[in-house]
């Protein structure tokens, strides 16, 4: 979830960071740690010493292949056989690593880790080589540093293509891109998911990086909001084209919660001077109301996650159990020990104990100190019950079993409708039962006249407990308008002062633009349809701008449900931070052509499947090459057997289509990649978009893009002089064209580093 951003007055200026200052080595022992956790007899005694002696080692490296299925398979075959069997063997000054290897336990080989010493990387040419690989495909977003155990809550999700999954403490969005890989994971030809990705964050600024870490993904189904998880909203959707109206409830919810992270210790030293008893208090009950507002939203026969990066019961099993008590039989844990069937695991605990921030064992909430019952909540404690509730079927990691850091994770199943809970209502029950039963111990006693006073007394008196149950139970009611734990009625709502949107939502940041949604029969539309040939299936209802202005610049494409969504009347509950793929992007040209706008690069692999070959070029290696080493090429720098077709191409966008199975000379062994092919590890198409001028062609490719795509294929390229940052806005710079071309070529409008990325499909 993230801490929330506030900017503090007048406050002093950030300490500059010395360069050449050391720092101390941390300590990595805390004895009241390691009584506290020996004390909740988390492993045996003989286990033991070979945890807390893990737990002084650093973290290997991990790291996670990300894209469609296809791509994700051609970058793991690249560091499979173009790295790894280098790596074998390699001493530098005495020093010996084991080579790069996947994850035992991740499907498809797509997770990896190594520990390799910094000597090692600095000295060893080949580990230096796969150190550049690494960092130039990261850049690019390819592989994606995340710690293992970080990677196994997405994946007992079970996501599939059609679910609606909402992930509520979203950033960094490592996690999210894993939950958007699953519901893209069909790749059906001419098919948008049906499915949606809801990526929420309380912190604004970390809504932000969930964005930037997603982005490569370009998936249409993606909502990115900034809300507290604990009190996320709930709308009336607007019909789909079935006419349905879909319930803002979600299939899979994943509920990764804002914890003390003591598990991480092999990545973060510093937990081991910070630790102490109180650093889980104060979130026990924040995780509490997210998991119950997760459980709210949560669909009836579906999944949520609930994660950690903590050993402490009172932040795992203490809130599973208490949820669980909550539910009162409508949620019920599942037994996943055969999922993942590699991954080492323990059972979650029946039993813990509670301490004080002294460090004192308090056995029961009773025995609270008054002037400390404001720190503690009585589902800190294991319940009566705790042995029903089957939370052994939790999961812990611990960092000894298989080389990783520490986690936990509890999958939930919604097996019947939530009720929040009321304390109201057990005491309007009670108060009834003692009423009635006070009313027949004086009717039976008194044979007066008096009896039949008596009787309508206690006919008014079962009235007046009735509607207070009543009410009680209206406010049980699981109210989808209703934050978690609300318990007031519409008579007490009534009462209170209306709120500003930060009180209710705690959504802090600036005004987001609208999101403005053009007909099919816009002009726009229209016209950009018409050139490149849009397929009629394609929904061009989806299409949305975000600024009102006479002049539309960026065209964005959305989901059915994710239009479902901003369409809704209330709308304005949900602080949407940022949805959609830009697909279409005006371009200023000083040559005229038919259409001004060009097919985005983030969205050019869904258009491609939408379009008509008029504008699409298939080309060969060469042309290719030719794009990467020269940032303006000229017609004439090109094949002499395609020189015509690229004559013929109206001036304007048009899209390079890149297939090596249709490669002439692709048997030929690679000059860089021993055992390869001449397109090296290039085995899916590629498609990029490229603006013709009237006599050259501009790639629209970062340096990063071309710096990975020529390194897959093993050529040398030149880094993109024309790609120009560009504003927050995506505003377009001009550039001058290369000296060479710069008599003939048109100046074309350059595409900002943010804007440009290369797109491989299957």
């Amino acid at each position: 979830m993230g801490r929330r951003f506030s900017k503090r007055k007048n406050a002093p200026p950030r300490k500059e960071r010395d360069p050449n200052e050391v720092y101390a080595e941390v300590k990595k022992e805390n004895e009241q740690m390691e009584e506290y956790y020996k004390a909740q007899n988390i492993m045996s005694e003989e286990e033991w010493p070979t945890f807390w002696n893990h737990l002084k080692v650093t973290l290997p490296t991990t790291f996670r292949i990300t894209g469609t299925r296809s791509h994700a398979v051609e970058i793991r075959d690249t560091v499979k056989n173009a790295f790894v069997p280098h790596l074998s063997n390699i001493s530098v000054d005495g020093t010996v690593a084991d080579p790069p290897r996947p994850l035992a336990w991740y499907p498809d080989d797509l997770g990896w880790h190594y520990d390799v010493p910094r000597t090692l990387l600095k000295k060893s040419p080949e580990y230096a080589k796969f150190h550049q690989f690494l960092v130039a495909e990261t850049e690019v977003g390819n592989i994606s540093r995340q710690e293992a155990v970080s990677m196994i809550p997405p994946l007992l999700l079970d996501v599939q293509p059609q679910h609606w999954v909402m992930d509520m403490c979203a950033a960094p969005g490592s996690k999210t891109a894993q939950i958007i890989e699953m519901v893209h994971a069909n790749e059906q030809h001419q098919v948008v998911p049906s499915g949606l990705i809801l990526a929420n964050d309380a912190d604004y600024r970390r809504s932000h990086m969930l964005i930037h870490q997603t982005k490569r993904l370009q998936s249409p189904c993606l909502m990115v909001t900034n809300h507290d998880a604990s009190m996320m909203p709930s709308l009336k959707l607007a019909p789909n084209k079935s006419g349905e109206v879909v319930p803002f409830e979600f299939d899979r919810v994943l509920a990764d919660v804002p914890c003390s992270g003591d598990a991480t210790l092999r990545k973060n030293p510093m937990v081991w001077t910070k630790w102490t008893h109180g650093g889980a208090m104060g979130l026990h009950q924040t995780q509490v109301t997210i998991l119950q507002r997760g459980v709210q939203m949560l669909k009836v026969g579906g999944r949520i996650v609930y994660s950690t990066c903590s050993f402490n019961p009172m932040e795992n099993e203490a809130v599973v159990a208490e949820m669980l008590n909550r539910a009162n039989g409508s949620l019920e844990l599942v037994d996943v020990s055969h999922e993942l069937p590699l991954l080492k695991r323990r059972p979650g605990l029946s039993s813990w104990k509670v301490f004080t921030k002294e460090g004192q064992v308090v056995e029961k909430f009773e025995d609270v100190p008054t002037d400390a019952k404001g720190k503690f909540y009585p589902s800190m404690w294991a319940p009566a019950n705790a042995g029903e509730l089957h939370l052994e079927r939790c999961l812990r990691i611990y960092p000894h079993l298989q080389d990783t850091g520490g986690f936990f994770v509890a999958v939930l199943k919604k097996t019947a409708p939530f009720v929040v809970p009321n304390p109201g209502r057990a005491a309007a029950a009670e108060a009834a039962a003692e009423a009635a039963a006070a009313a027949t111990a004086t009717s039976s006693a008194a044979a007066t006249p008096a009896s039949e006073d008596m009787s309508e007394a206690k006919e008014d008196t079962q009235e007046d407990t009735q509607e207070e149950d009543d009410k009680a139970t209206t406010g049980d009611k699981h109210k989808l308008d209703s934050p978690a734990g609300s318990d007031s009625t519409e008579a007490v709502a009534a009462k209170k002062p209306r709120m500003s949107r930060s009180e209710r939502f705690g959504a802090p940041g600036p005004k987001e633009e609208p999101f403005l949604f053009l007909d099919a029969d816009n002009a726009d539309v229209q016209l950009f349809s018409k050139f490149y040939g849009l397929d009629e299936k394609f929904p061009k209802d989806q299409f949305l701008v975000r600024s009102e202005g006479e002049k539309n610049k960026t065209i964005y494409f959305v989901s059915e449900a994710v239009k479902s969504i901003l369409q809704s009347e209330e709308i304005h509950r949900l602080k949407v931070v940022n949805t959609g793929v830009r697909t279409f992007i005006r371009q200023d040209s000083n040559s005229p052509t038919e259409c001004s706008f060009r097919v985005h690069s983030e969205g050019i692999a869904l258009m491609r499947q939408f379009v008509s070959t008029a504008r699409v070029m298939a080309v060969q290696l060469k042309e290719v090459i030719t794009l990467l080493q020269s940032p303006y090429p000229k017609i004439s720098e090109f094949p002499e057997a395609i020189q015509q077709k690229l004559t013929d191409l109206q001036t304007g966008c048009c899209i390079f289509e890149f297939d090596p199975e249709l490669e002439e000379n692709k048997d030929q062994p690679n000059p860089r990649w021993e055992g390869q092919g001449l397109t090296g590890f290039v085995k899916g198409k590629l498609v990029f978009p490229v603006w013709k001028a009237q006599v050259s062609f501009n790639m629209l490719l970062n340096k990063q893009e071309r710096r990975s795509l020529a390194m897959r294929l093993g050529v040398d390229c030149v880094d993109a002089p024309h790609v120009v940052e560009g504003g927050a806005k995506g505003t377009v710079a001009k550039a001058a064209a290369a000296a060479a071309a710069e008599a003939e070529a048109e100046s074309a409008e350059a595409t900002p580093e943010e804007d440009s990325t290369m797109t491989e499909q299957a």
